[in-house]
């Protein structure tokens, strides 16, 4: 199977609006790079540093319209003009591969580190997360995912925990290494609960972590702890199901949060979650919180 890859000439506009974009089209993999040839030093651990120009390349399913991804760049960086967007077939293989060379160990937090399965342990490592993203979304390297891993680290992670919108199934195994008694990871992509299946495999996990369809998830089932990494819209739309999952003191993170949509989506949470001041990473936000107590 070929895929449709995208590369956007961003210059120095923004790019955090246009990613968003491009995941609400349903993107698989998002890359950022250089339009020029400028250095980048060291980043600290858990950073993604950006170039002052970049081009940005997204994976799309082959059957996305051109016209809908024009459309959906333009509303995002208006009011600027549309920038240069190029497409492509890209064989199934050719990406896969080239995606996985780039894939090196990553410490979030004080002791989370997510290793790619051919990669080196590190020195000492904390809490040990092998991942195998495959073509599900989440392999840490987005500042979304890097906030929710973060969180996890510092929330020490006992007891349950839901991944709502769980992907390659990185959140719901690294609560688990850092100990969290089981967890359930949600999505409503099969390719997702499969990716998630395999790395729960690959961790030792199967036993403690459940990977079901969003239907599946009983009804009245409460966790000590939630985490969504999806986007605002579908968040907005899921608090009146999430909201309610939390155990009394339980704590939540949510995000895939653009800065202008942050108060939006924290008041849709008000009757369930009292909220601890918004964590920022560029132009993305992450909520976190703890249950006001009430069903």
């Amino acid at each position: 199977m070929d895929w449709l890859q995208v590369q956007i000439e961003l210059g120095r506009l923004a790019p955090e609006p246009v990613e968003a974009a491009l995941l609400q089209l349903g993107a698989l993999a998002i890359e950022y790079a250089d339009a020029g040839n400028e250095p980048l030093l060291e980043p600290a651990p858990g950073d993604t540093p950006l170039w002052s120009e970049v081009v940005l390349s997204a994976l799309l399913s082959p059957d996305t319209p051109a016209e809908r991804v024009r459309l959906a760049v333009a509303a995002a960086v208006a009011p600027a003009a549309l920038p240069p967007v190029r497409f492509r077939s890209l064989p199934d293989q050719d990406w896969v591969r080239n995606f996985r060379r780039t894939l090196t160990a990553q410490r979030f937090g004080a002791r989370l580190w997510i290793v790619p399965p051919s990669a080196e342990l590190p020195p000492a490592p904390g809490a040990v997360v092998r991942l195998e993203p495959g073509l599900a979304f989440g392999s840490g390297r987005h500042e979304t995912t890097a906030l929710c891993l973060e969180w996890l680290d510092a929330l020490g992670c006992g007891g349950t925990v839901l991944d709502y919108g769980c992907g390659s199934g990185v959140l719901a195994i690294a609560a688990l290494a850092l100990g969290a008694t089981n967890a359930v990871g949600v999505d409503i992509d099969p390719q997702a609960r499969e990716a998630c299946a395999d790395n729960a495999a690959r961790n030792g996990v199967s036993g403690r972590l459940e990977v079901l369809a969003p239907d599946d998830l009983a009804p009245g089932r409460r966790f000590d702890a939630v985490v969504a990494n999806i986007l605002s819209g579908p968040l907005m739309e899921l608090a009146p199901a999430l909201g309610p999952r939390l155990l009394p003191a339980g704590a939540i993170a949510l995000t895939g949060i653009l800065v202008d949509q942050a108060a939006t989506v924290r008041d849709c949470y008000a009757d369930w979650v009292h909220f601890d001041a918004p964590i920022l990473r560029g132009d993305w936000v992450l909520l976190s919180g703890r249950s006001r107590g009430r069903i």
